[in-house]
């Protein structure tokens, strides 16, 4: 059996999630029809939005249903930029790629000025460059990301939050990673757009949010019915979104994070002794207690992982949308390492299923990995 070590890429689909989506496969009325099969699928719509405000403390109509954080990410940037032309776009260099890449895509195909925000050597946003590029103007919208998927380490949203309040600029802020493994309330973060993803907290995969400031004015990317408060239109997704419910409810519960961040300490504490020259990536910051990304000199992470893989155990070199590209991270780059450096960080994530067998079948195989490569 693997050893399933790679939470921040999915995570498996928890027990009671599957069962109520097997029970929404039964609501056959759409949600939108007046009639009592529409009705009974309305209600399960309504309690789904409930149980996922609920996981970040917003009102139920705050809450878009979307196919997922990537279509989440683009309603945020793409929504809010489309009122804003001439604008400018800041985005934190260690965004993740649907970020990076529909910053990219609105430069390309609508001429939005983006600018980078650089981060410091753990990963950190530079809030001094962001304050300067506030104050030059005429930015239209931040978005910088609450827990980086690669490395795991925090960036002080509120903080960020507050200089965009400051002067006056919405601030979007991708929270895939931390749903579900930290404590999040949207008021108090200060954001006016929220993202998350079901799959990534023991949910279904295909179904994300977005949480929206009433105040925010954007655009919807599908124009059709007046679904989702005319923010998303098309028929829900209604047996996803039923079982994201049931995942949203099951995350507010952190009580289980302790026992992952332990797991992270055994991880961690073993890596040192196989190897003096591996790194942990973002140490010493602030990170999510389930993230644990290093760096051993020499080791190319696809050689890693292909061969943990052979081993029995399944871990990621970064982002998953990125899997199967021998290409450096961006995201170990930005934070100063080198590019054959970027080409061998590997990423371990724990989560609800990981177990402390899961983490000594990781340290074993390493080892023997290492070992072989030293031998070389």
């Amino acid at each position: 059996m693997t050893s399933y070590l790679d939470h921040n890429a999915t995570s498996p689909l928890k027990g009671p999630v599957h069962t109520a989506f097997v029970a929404a496969l039964g609501l056959y009325g759409n949600p939108s029809s007046t009639h009592g099969p529409g009705r009974d699928s309305r209600m399960a719509l309504d309690s789904a939005r409930r149980q996922v405000a609920g996981l970040v403390a917003c009102r139920p109509e705050q809450v878009v249903f979307t196919s997922g954080g990537t279509e989440a990410n683009n309603l945020a940037l793409r929504g809010v930029m489309s009122l804003r032309r001439g604008e400018r776009l800041l985005v934190s260099v260690v965004e993740h790629s649907c970020v990076l890449n529909t910053a990219r895509a609105l430069a390309a195909q609508q001429g939005v000025p983006v600018t980078p925000l650089a981060v410091d050597a753990a990963g950190r946003i530079d809030l001094p460059a962001l304050e300067a590029e506030l104050t030059k103007g005429n930015v239209g919208l931040v978005s910088v990301m609450h827990a980086n998927n690669e490395t795991g380490v925090l960036n002080p949203v509120a903080e960020v939050a507050a200089l965009c309040r400051r002067f006056g600029v919405p601030y979007h802020v991708d929270a895939v990673q931390s749903g579900g493994k930290l404590p999040l309330n949207f008021p108090q973060m200060g954001a006016s757009l929220l993202t998350l993803s079901f799959h990534k907290m023991g949910g279904p995969k295909g179904v994300g949010a977005l949480v929206a400031d009433p105040k925010i004015d954007m655009n919807a990317l599908f124009t059709g019915g007046g679904q989702e408060r005319n923010r998303r239109a098309g028929t829900e997704n209604l047996p996803g979104i039923v079982a994201a419910g049931v995942a949203a409810e099951l995350a507010a519960d952190l009580s289980d994070l302790p026992r992952q961040a332990a797991l992270r300490q055994r991880l961690e504490k073993g890596l040192k002794t196989l190897a003096n020259d591996i790194t942990i990536v973002g140490e010493t910051a602030e990170r999510l207690p389930n993230t644990c990304n290093f760096i051993t000199t020499g080791l190319d992470s696809e050689t890693a992982v292909m061969a943990l893989d052979i081993d029995g155990v399944a871990v990621s070199s970064g982002a998953a949308c990125s899997s199967g590209r021998v290409e450096p991270s961006h995201v170990l780059m930005a934070l100063g390492y080198s590019r054959a450096m970027a080409t061998c960080g590997l990423r371990v994530s724990f989560g609800w299923s990981s177990t402390e067998t899961d983490v000594d079948n990781f340290l074993n195989a390493y080892g023997r990995l290492v070992r072989r490569q030293r031998l070389q």
